[in-house]
């Protein structure tokens, strides 16, 4: 009897467990317990730009909670929210985590001879596709299922796939190649527009919920619709521009600031900020905070509202580039070497390691439970 009441109570703390993950505020806390401090190296401290003090701030873990290993060299990553995964491409292999476990569920191999530049997951659906280069130096488009780790198919194009981004809705693939940006339709590889670029470095984006083509080194637009341009996003020349992994937040760093535009507002909002010595940076979809890699070994929280650094996390070693997840859970930290650091924002991450610990617990109180009858043979 006493091995069904600890049943009992162990069903109704994991019940409880899954209530409180999704109801409780998973993101943010009151801004008197974190003691943010103003100015920081590279970034002043100034009054937000919507003139009001931001009453809630997010938590960054100081230390990584996992580290991503396996690759030697620049990696491609991105999030899926939806299946809580975690994609990495770099050579020939792609490697998919499921965190908090740090072990990863699948490795791919994309291909003998094959080189990934890029990796996205395709919005609601378990697909991740993969671009970059063949050793005749032509170009590739791949397919896997996250779930199975089976490609599924290929798009062959004449030049090198620098980067991909997935349309909101799905269907299209915008890919940036080294002389023209082209719209892919991914149900049969058919070529839907291709815009030339205005620099070698440009890399293509959707914006405006996939209505624009977005031209990184000069915002300009390019309507699908009309077939043409549609004047430019802002008349700074960008240092980055950066598109979030939730696929809709498009913000760009400039000598003076940061811009940003999310999906919900919809409009553009600047924070001026004294960006000397920023090497890379991302912003929260919500639009009002983000992180900011200073000289490649520091990595400043800021509130953009309240125009105030939160935190600062000091690196052992420099760190070529830094993003968020989509659901705003993970800060993810590349390496050059190959290495991904995952920091913690909020308490999701936390709840999920207590689900999973339950999850086993709850496997193995139930295999000493629940006994075969007399009846039925061992």
């Amino acid at each position: 009897m006493s091995q069904i009441i600890k049943y009992l109570l162990f069903v109704v703390l994991l019940v409880a467990t899954y209530f409180t993950a999704a109801n409780y505020d998973l993101i943010s806390f009151e801004s008197k317990g974190v003691g943010g401090e103003k100015g920081i190296k590279g970034i002043k401290g100034i009054k937000g730009a919507a003139g009001k003090k931001n009453l809630k701030v997010p938590y960054i873990s100081k230390k990584p909670s996992s580290t991503l290993n396996g690759f030697s060299g620049q990696v491609a990553i991105d999030y899926s929210p939806i299946y809580n995964l975690t994609a990495e491409a770099a050579g020939s292999v792609i490697m998919v985590w499921k965190l908090p476990d740090s072990t990863p569920m699948h490795e791919i191999d994309s291909g003998e001879g094959f080189k990934a530049l890029s990796l996205r997951f395709i919005p609601a659906t378990s697909l991740i596709v993969v671009s970059g280069m063949n050793l005749d130096f032509t170009g590739s488009i791949r397919f896997f299922d996250a779930a199975t780790g089976r490609q599924r198919f290929q798009i062959d194009e004449p030049e090198p796939i620098l980067f991909l981004d997935p349309h909101p809705a799905g269907r299209y693939l915008l890919a940036t190649a080294e002389t023209y940006i082209k719209v892919l339709d991914m149900k049969d590889g058919n070529t839907v527009a291709i815009i030339q670029k205005n620099n070698p470095t440009a890399r293509g984006y959707y914006y405006a919920n996939g209505q624009y083509v977005l031209q990184s080194d000069t915002l300009s637009l390019f309507d699908l619709k009309k077939r043409s341009t549609a004047g430019t996003l802002d008349a700074v020349t960008p240092l980055i521009v950066k598109k979030g992994l939730d696929g809709k937040t498009v913000s760009w760093l400039s000598a003076s600031g940061v811009t940003v535009v999310t999906a919900s507002q919809g409009e553009k909002k600047f924070y001026p900020l004294d960006t000397k010595g920023v090497t890379a940076f991302d912003i929260e979809s919500t639009g009002i905070w983000g992180i900011f890699l200073l000289d490649t070994q520091q990595v400043a929280v800021v509130d953009l509202a309240a125009g105030k650094k939160i935190k600062t996390i000091e690196l052992a070693s420099p760190v070529s580039e830094v993003a968020i997840s989509s659901d705003g859970s993970s800060a993810y930290l590349l390496y050059p070497s190959g290495s991904v650091a995952v920091y913690d924002i909020g308490y999701r991450n936390t709840i999920k390691s207590m689900q999973v610990g339950m999850i086993k617990l709850f496997s193995r109180m139930k295999s000493k439970i629940v006994q075969p009858s007399p009846s039925e043979p061992n």
